[in-house]
């Protein structure tokens, strides 16, 4: 099973990081702008993503996790399949949307399937799983770049992992837990606490910013530094690779009793990492850079999902596919934005931005978020449910493994 949660993380973060190597050689075949791929890579994958997120939670629920894995993996089986034989445009488009589609219901599932079967240990794994789609999707792009390989090659490959992905998903999965009757309503508890505007910002810290940075950060160490394609992928592919080991990191340390300072503090070395790339790209101080930025992303992760799901215990899947959405929605502005400054020499100016942001986002978390938000009934979740998912925080992983 650990497997397959793995896998589904990977397949459908891979898309988030298969576009980025290969800007150039698309926008020179469709005749377009750098800022054009962005709104493909970028604004039209995470708008399908936003618009699957709110859909993917009752999905889940009605098709059971199995069921919902399949579905993810053959949504982005088929959207890489359109992408890489597109003639035109528009059959890009289409690709990324249904790739976009996959995604957010891969995400939904996975977060809740891997803290179900496995508590704080498989949620770790989850999200490592997330980072490692990006961090091999850039270095395969880039490495076929290189070497001069076709750029359509590399969505064909992404079409078969995905297919890889189906293949592994158990028949035998658990339900995705469900909302008991009168028990919705997240979003509308969700608007009166500042803690859950708080919890977004640390979202969009683990989420649209590592996607913002796998659409743009090759082709920034490329332009502004002094990389070579494939060595630019290999500096974008350590930082994924190593925030997929510190998300592991990271879950370790919050199953041991970590203060919630350290580990949602630990986002301010992505601050750190990323204001250090704009001050200078050049590829030897790049490395530095991308390693301090990985811990920064990694360690927080753990802690961001399980504070999700604990404001609505009541059905965890809510909380997680609404802040995820809430996290994917800056980005797909910010994406042909980068692209744009990108184009006119301005990249170091988007990286302060975003460092920017990482320090106040972390500033923001110092202070729990996952507090129990008030049901419909005025208390802060009631039910069986609740009482599941208060089990579920206080029992030891292998007891959630076993059950």
């Amino acid at each position: 099973m650990a497997v397959a949660i793995a896998l589904l993380g990977l397949v459908g973060a891979w898309n988030g990081g298969n576009v980025g190597p290969v800007v150039e050689p698309i926008a020179a075949e469709f005749g377009v702008s750098l800022a054009v791929v962005g709104l493909l890579s970028g604004t039209c994958f995470l708008g399908a993503v936003m618009v699957g997120l709110l859909f993917a939670a009752p999905l889940g629920e009605r098709t059971g996790i199995a069921r919902g894995a399949r579905i993810a993996c053959a949504l982005t089986v088929l959207g890489n399949l359109a992408f890489a034989l597109a003639p035109a445009l528009g059959g890009l488009l289409a690709g990324r949307v249904l790739v976009g589609l996959g995604f957010a219901l891969a995400n939904t599932i996975g977060a809740v399937w891997a803290r179900e079967a496995g508590g704080l240990r498989l949620l770790g794994l989850f999200g490592a799983s997330i980072q490692l789609g990006i961090a091999l999707a850039l270095l395969t792009g880039s490495a076929l770049a290189d070497a001069g390989v076709d750029w359509r090659v590399g969505f064909m490959i992404s079409a078969g992992i995905a297919a890889a992905a189906y293949a592994s998903v158990p028949s035998w999965a658990p339900a995705l837990p469900a909302a008991a009757s009168g028990e919705r309503g997240f979003l509308r508890a969700a608007a009166r606490h500042v803690r859950t505007y708080r919890l977004s910002l640390l979202f969009i810290s683990i989420y649209g910013v590592p996607v913002i940075l796998g659409a743009w950060l090759v082709e920034y160490l490329a332009r502004e530094g002094d990389a070579a394609t494939a060595v630019a992928g290999v500096a974008a592919f350590l930082l994924f690779a190593l925030s997929a080991a510190t998300r592991i990191l990271g879950s370790q340390l919050k199953q041991r009793g970590a203060p919630h300072r350290l580990l949602t503090g630990a986002l301010g070395l992505a601050a750190v990492g990323v204001a250090a790339l704009a001050l200078d790209p050049a590829i030897a101080l790049a490395f530095g850079c991308v390693v301090v930025a990985a811990l920064g992303f990694g360690i927080p992760y753990a802690t961001a999902l399980a504070e999700a799901q604990d404001l609505y215990p009541q059905a965890p899947a809510e909380p997680v596919a609404l802040m995820t959405l809430f996290a994917l929605a800056p980005a797909t502005i910010a994406i042909p934005l980068f692209g744009h400054a990108l184009s006119r020499g301005a990249g170091d100016v988007a990286m302060w931005a975003i460092a920017a942001f990482l320090l106040a986002a972390a500033a923001a978390n110092l202070r729990p978020t996952g507090i129990p938000l008030a049901g419909p009934g005025g208390s802060p979740g009631h039910g069986s449910a609740a009482a599941t998912a208060s089990n579920l925080r206080s029992e030891p992983p292998q007891a959630r493994t076993t059950r």
